[in-house]
């Protein structure tokens, strides 16, 4: 199986990981524009009301992840990891063209904000099973003394494609005036993200199936399994779901505040320019890929329960005097806190990636890894930017969403005692 690897190793890691910076690319896209989206569809005197409704409707597309999770994850558990991943990415293409081509509220009126909602909510099920699918189909191929380096590809994968997003976002908005963005110009973003699906879903198709899959196929076929139960039954396999929902959970809140709503607080809470905002969050993001797959490297050979210690401490201790820093009025104090966030974080990242793929067997693992991640990341990674805004209007500190870092740096800790070290084992 390893010699298999080697030889496509570049073909797996690639059609594992291009869905995976496509559905990400779309996914964030819509909270890059979230200023604009949300004056073309939830029209408002109050601007603050206009992005809250806005962000709404970003927490429900995560709402749904878990649903998409179990669905994806029953169709990669029963048919195959392939099959999954190609569905996966039908159903992010399709609705981002068309968000792309939907009116808006003044031409429809309130029919386009429940369009645009439903359309998120599509793209919020294929997400439930594109990131760990990907994760579970590369974890499969990789040699077991590498496993961290290779899995550590998916959300390498997804930074670049948050990066692309961000890019593309500040593309956007620097190529276009006002009134072009407004009528027509944050299309484009969504049109260029429908023609990647199209190209991603070509060479998906071209992807073999895994050996684990293939070498269980009959036993799952003649045990005709429910993943999902399966999960609620098993007293260990529950334990380790809830290990998994745990480290997600953390993982949703620092990610989404960091590089997904972060832009939006340092232009509207800190009055930067969105220019600089989109500047900074795609820089950081580079570094962010490119460090998560050196501590992917060192995580193969280092006890990953001491990486994740060192970083859940780092975040607790940092979180609150690096948010103090955004509000400096200082350019450069706002690069060394993000800088110094960016840092934490990918030590966290990877090394809790890994150890949720490694949660589970070959039966239930896409299941398993599907609904417990995204169940993690619907409750608390979507309803963040939310909950940061809504901490900074009630405590009128600019500072206070540090205060659910430290918080979830508190349960990641407690949560990392409860790993069990897999490095360089089979799974």
């Amino acid at each position: 199986m390893q010699a298999l690897a080697k030889r496509n190793m570049w073909h797996i890691i690639l059609g594992g990981t291009i869905g995976n910076l496509n559905e990400w690319y779309n996914f964030l896209l819509y909270g890059y524009l979230a200023s604009t989206i949300s004056q073309l569809f939830f029209p408002s005197k109050n601007s603050l009301l206009s992005l809250t409704l806005t962000f709404t409707v970003f927490a429900l597309s995560f709402f749904v992840r878990p649903l998409g999770g179990v669905l994806f994850g029953w169709i990669g558990d029963t048919y195959g990891r392939q099959r999954a991943l190609i569905l996966s990415l039908v159903m992010m293409g399709v609705p981002t063209l068309l968000i792309g081509c939907l009116p808006t509220y003044d031409s429809i009126g309130l029919a386009s904000p429940i369009l645009l909602c439903l359309l998120r909510i599509s793209q919020g099920l294929s997400a439930g099973g594109e990131h760990t699918g990907s994760a579970v189909y590369i974890a499969e191929y990789a040699p077991a003394s590498r496993r961290s380096l290779w899995v550590s590809t998916v959300p390498t994968s997804a930074a670049l494609g948050i990066l692309i997003s961000s890019t593309a976002s500040l593309l956007i908005i620097n190529s276009f005036s006002q009134q072009q963005l407004l009528a027509w110009g944050w299309r484009v973003g969504y049109w260029a993200g429908a023609a990647l699906c199209l190209v991603s879903i070509l060479l998906r198709i071209t992807m073999p199936e895994t050996p684990y899959f293939r070498n269980r196929q009959n036993e799952k076929m003649e045990r005709k399994r429910y993943p999902v139960s399966a999960l609620l039954k098993d007293h260990r396999v529950f334990k380790n779901l809830l290990i998994v929902i745990g480290l997600a959970s953390c993982w949703g809140i620092f990610y989404q505040i960091l590089f997904i709503w972060m832009p939006t607080y340092l232009t509207n809470v800190q009055h930067y320019s969105h220019e600089f905002a989109l500047q900074v969050n795609s820089f950081y993001i580079l570094c962010l890929a490119c460090l998560v797959l050196m501590f992917g490297y060192v995580s193969d050979y280092i006890n990953r329960k001491a990486i994740l210690y060192a970083s859940c401490i780092a975040m607790a201790i940092l979180a609150y005097p690096l948010f103090v820093m955004f509000s400096s009025g200082s350019i450069s104090q706002v690069y060394i806190a993000m800088g110094t966030f960016t840092f934490i974080f990918s030590l966290f990242l990877p090394t809790a990636f890994v150890s949720m793929v490694e949660s589970f067997d070959t039966l239930n693992r896409y299941t398993g890894l599907s609904f417990g991640f995204n169940i993690g990341l619907a409750v608390f990674g979507g309803t963040c930017p939310l909950i940061a805004t809504w901490l900074i209007e009630m405590t009128k500190n600019n500072s206070s969403p540090a205060i659910y870092m430290i918080l979830a740096s508190c349960f990641a800790l407690w949560t990392s005692t409860h790993i069990q070290e897999k490095r360089g084992q089979p799974i």
